[in-house]
């Protein structure tokens, strides 16, 4: 498929989700609301305050931070495939994201919703990620095997565990507004998204984008295979570690942010790779542009498409990414 097209069909679709994510939702915003409310920004007019509030303070954040979160999981979900040499690998699957989620859950069970006056539960959640990263690493060296596949086997492992431990959590738990909380970031939510927020989460995608984009030529290395490289006078040992360590801060950001959501850092790799191919300079924008825009739309749908529910949109993303995986292997298949 042509790269400018697929861009332009993006961009596209990058608009209409954004402008249905702010004219449907809790709040009622017409058509009219929107063009005098984008004339109010450009050229100062007066506007109806209520939905223009709802506008400002609601929906721009939440559709920014939609897409940032696309866009991340999206460069992680990228990353780890070709770190690990496998396309079924993401954070979730090496447990880093899971890590993220038991910090998140140790914190609300422990009733830690602040510590030095930054917000506890993202602090619990960055710190799982790093932990479950330094222990797959840690292991891996121990048995003096850091190749891909023992680092799979290893985070698969913690994964398991991890699950099995909030699982065990929620079992015991008889506070049921702990319960919620912990439903929260197992499903995944965009509830909690605010301004400061969404510029913390800008900061650490964009410096994701311009370190990964930076390390392109190793990151396409690594797709020829450990030995290959090394005869190319390339060790990728000490690489695999750092970007693991990188991916999972972001991953930590993540969770904090909006809970475990899957499919996404899975399924839109793959979608961009089978547009421009394997080089990782023209692989990472397009990934994350095309996982921004579909986690907008997922979160669009959501939102909409039961009348007074809001599904939680690791649902909504699953929904709408399984049959688009599905639909990619079938197209895989008919190559061959």
């Amino acid at each position: 498929m042509n790269v400018r097209l697929t861009y332009g069909i993006t961009v596209f679709l990058l608009i209409v989700a954004i402008i249905l994510s702010i004219i449907y939702g809790e709040v009622s915003v017409s058509m009219n609301d929107v063009q005098a409310y984008f004339y109010h920004i450009l050229l100062g007019q007066e506007v109806n305050t209520i939905p223009s509030s709802a506008i400002t303070y609601i929906r721009i954040p939440h559709i920014i931070t939609a897409f940032l979160i696309g866009a991340g999981l999206s460069l992680t979900g990228l990353v780890m495939q070709t770190v690990m040499q496998n396309d079924l690998a993401d954070p979730y699957l090496l447990g880093i994201s899971s890590g993220a989620n038991l910090g998140a859950v140790a914190a609300i069970i422990l009733g830690i919703t602040t510590f030095a006056n930054v917000a506890g539960i993202g602090i619990f959640a960055f710190l799982g990620a790093l932990i479950v990263a330094f222990i797959i690493l840690s292991i891996a060296n121990i048995m003096r095997r850091l190749d891909a596949v023992t680092m799979i086997l290893i985070g698969f492992g913690i994964n398991a565990f991890i699950m099995g431990l909030v699982s065990f959590a929620i079992t015991l738990m008889a506070d049921t507004s702990k319960t919620k909380s912990i439903q929260f970031w197992l499903l995944g939510s965009l509830q909690n998204v605010s301004v400061s927020l969404t510029t913390v989460l800008f900061v650490v995608i964009i410096l994701g984008l311009i370190f990964f984009i930076s390390q392109s030529r190793i990151l396409d290395m690594m797709l020829l295979g450990e030995e290959l490289s090394i005869t190319m006078g390339r060790s990728l040992v000490v690489y695999r570690q750092i970007y693991i360590v990188i991916v999972s801060i972001i991953v930590g950001f993540i969770v904090y942010a909006s809970g475990i959501i899957g499919f996404v850092g899975l399924v839109i790799p793959h979608c961009a790779r089978f547009i421009v191919g394997q080089k990782h300079k023209r692989l990472i924008p397009l990934t994350m542009l095309i996982g921004g825009t579909f986690l907008i739309w997922a979160d669009a749908i959501g939102r909409n498409i039961i009348s007074g529910m809001e599904l939680p949109i690791g649902v909504s993303a699953a929904v709408c990414g399984a049959p688009l995986f599905l639909w990619l292997l079938l197209k895989r298949g008919s190559k061959r």
